[in-house]
């Protein structure tokens, strides 16, 4: 007998639940309080190595219960063109449950009937759901995206302020439209805004649609953490030794603490949802402060700036955050951008682009530049040089956390044992073992 009572599972991607509980002590989250009051917190752990630590690693591994050593998708957006078997499709066909998957990181749309599967804003996998339900995920996508550019188009503003209109304001009201306000200001309250909107989307089509399991996965918790950490009071509190630069971030503000506000209020959304679904809530990873800040950088135009240098491309594509992807029509021709790339310098021999991962007839790149870039920043490759290479790139972050393999998982059916840590490969057979019995 197929289990009917629904199952959500919720991504907190990379959230830090020690400093959760910081912040508990010092008067703040009330639900979270009362979620962890209520149920144990689960150490997971994951990947040994650092260079497999990323989120678009871990996440797959929660979603085809397989480690990195047999599922091997390293980059954003690479599952797309992997047939691993996710846990949508794989619930879907063994117990006949509907499913719905609402920005889940680094996965494919390869369900059958899914009530909405709307992907994340780097992966370029079909998206289900609703006329207004596409826009807002093409809005959510530009918006991000578009963030380190220092502006968005008009359509995307349009498309997230109807979005705000149909799935947040009758709920939130002032609340909503005072968020709205901030992120007009700020790019962290951004951060904090869009995550709003999924869950809000998120919860509206969940109560219309009779959804057996489906996910939500949100980022903007990690985000905070990687660029503000340092300007948390957690962070404080164990004498950390870095601060933000005041241009960046004054220091009578905390982001962290803003967006787990936020996340208190989600959360609880997502618990008192009717029919008292089970939740599942995993974050993949945590962060830990790094030693030293490093600065993020992203190409305001990768077209104009590969066509300003010569480079032999076909296409390019933005991924996450300092990522992009390459597309040659030829093995010679990606070798030709690829050595163009590499030639990257500074004055100092420093490398602008490290990271050029070579797949045959594309290039995975990556902004690997850690210092400020200013005016006076000159990038010479092999072709001459750029006098003006602060005018090609925008300011992503400076980063503040680096990440650890061992997460958080918290079950609100409390079946899982709290006194070891639980691999995240686990969580796939948790969730299948839910639908093979009432």
């Amino acid at each position: 007998m197929v289990n009917k009572k629904p199952l959500i599972l919720l991504g907190l991607n990379e959230i830090n639940f020690e400093y959760i509980e910081e912040y508990i002590a010092q008067g703040h989250l009330p639900n979270l309080k009362k979620l962890l009051t209520e149920n144990p917190l689960i150490k997971t752990s994951s990947e040994k190595t650092y260079e497999e630590l990323e989120p678009w690693i871990q996440w797959v591994s929660i979603q085809t219960g397989k480690p990195f050593s047999e599922h091997g998708i390293f980059r954003l957006g690479d599952m797309v063109e992997n047939n691993f078997e996710q846990i949508w499709e794989h619930v879907e066909v063994k117990h006949g449950v509907k499913i719905a998957a609402m920005s889940p990181f680094n996965a494919a749309n390869r369900a059958k009937d899914p009530a909405f599967f709307i992907p994340d804003p780097w992966t370029k996998t079909s998206v289900t759901g609703s006329w207004m339900m596409q826009k807002i995920a093409g809005a959510v996508s530009n918006a991000v995206n578009e963030n380190a550019t220092g502006g968005s188009k008009l359509s995307t503003y349009i498309y997230l302020l109807l979005g705000v209109a149909r799935y947040s304001l009758l709920s939130r009201n002032v609340k909503i439209i005072e968020l709205i306000l901030k992120s007009l200001r700020s790019h962290y309250h951004r951060a904090i805004l869009l995550d709003q909107l999924l869950t809000d989307v998120f919860c509206a089509h969940w109560k219309k649609d009779k959804i057996g399991f489906s996910s939500l996965f949100l980022n903007g918790g990690a985000h905070l953490q990687h660029h503000y950490l340092f300007n948390s009071a957690p962070y404080k509190k164990l004498n950390g030794k870095n601060t933000n630069p005041e241009w960046y971030m004054t220091a009578d503000k905390d982001p962290l603490l803003d967006g787990l506000k936020s996340y208190d209020q989600l959360v609880q959304q997502i618990v008192s949802l009717p029919n008292a679904p089970r939740v599942m809530i995993a974050t993949g990873l945590h962060q830990n402060p790094v030693e030293d800040p490093v600065f993020y950088w992203r190409l305001k135009d990768h077209a104009a700036f590969l066509n300003l240098i010569g480079a032999p491309y076909h296409s390019v594509q933005a991924r996450m955050s300092r990522d992009f992807l390459i597309e040659c029509i030829s093995k010679e021709k990606t070798v030709e951008t690829e050595e163009l790339l590499k030639s990257f310098r500074d004055d100092n021999d420093i490398p602008l682009f490290e990271e050029v991962e070579n797949r045959g007839t594309s290039l995975f790149v990556s902004i690997t530049y850690p210092y400020e870039i200013t005016a006076d920043t000159v990038a010479r490759y092999s072709g001459g040089k750029i006098d003006n290479f602060v005018e090609h790139v925008g300011f992503v972050a400076l980063k503040n956390g680096e990440h650890d393999g061992e997460g958080y998982f918290i079950d609100s059916a409390n079946q899982v044992n709290s006194d070891k840590a639980l691999p995240i490969t686990d969580i796939f057979d948790l969730i299948d073992n839910h639908f093979v019995e009432a």
